[in-house]
Formats: C-alpha cells, structure tokens, sequence
C-alpha cells in the first residue's frame, strides 16, 4: 500500500494508491510523534478530504508537523479550493514537484 522510510524525526512515505481514509490511519500510525512528514503522491489518483483534513490538523496541531507533498493530483488542489483551505495553507512550503 505505501513505502515507508523512517529517521528519528522524519517519515518519507511513497503511496502506492489513493490518499484516503486507510492511508491516513497507516500514516498516523506510523508518524509516532516525528516532526516532519513527506509524502509522494505521484501514484495517487484521488485525495479525499479525510485526508486534507489529517494532514490540516498535522500542520495547525499545538506541537504541528512539517509537511512535504510531492506530485499531487489536481483533484487535491480543487479539494484545497472547495474547502477554503487554499488561502489557509503555504502551498509553496508544503507542495514539491
């Protein structure tokens, strides 16, 4: 379902398939109090918005994770729009090609 690479403080994870529910729970699992969370989104179709809504609390949380993403889907960015979260978010921190 996704590849994973830990480091004390960073987990890089490579979804193998969509951004949703089941790979927000496996990603909350393994995050495990790290302070930085990169995820490649090149294999991904669909983001819903379970999972912008995780990755929302991550950033905005009290002790808040750095966030990386790589190759999203469009339908993540309409998602950002839809939800207002767009002028919210540094997408220009948080989005890598």
């Amino acid at each position: 379902m996704m590849k994973v690479e830990k480091s004390r403080q960073k987990l890089d994870v490579v979804l193998q398939s969509d951004f949703n529910l089941n790979a927000v729970r496996r990603i909350s699992e393994l995050l495990n109090g790290r302070k930085e969370l990169s995820i490649d989104l090149s294999n991904s179709r669909f983001v819903n918005s379970k999972a912008i809504i995780y990755l929302h609390h991550l950033m905005y949380a009290e002790s808040p994770v750095d966030v990386q993403l790589r190759n999203p889907p469009k339908i993540f960015f309409e998602l950002l729009k839809t939800l207002g979260l767009h002028k919210v978010w540094k997408l220009e921190e948080i989005v890598q090609p």
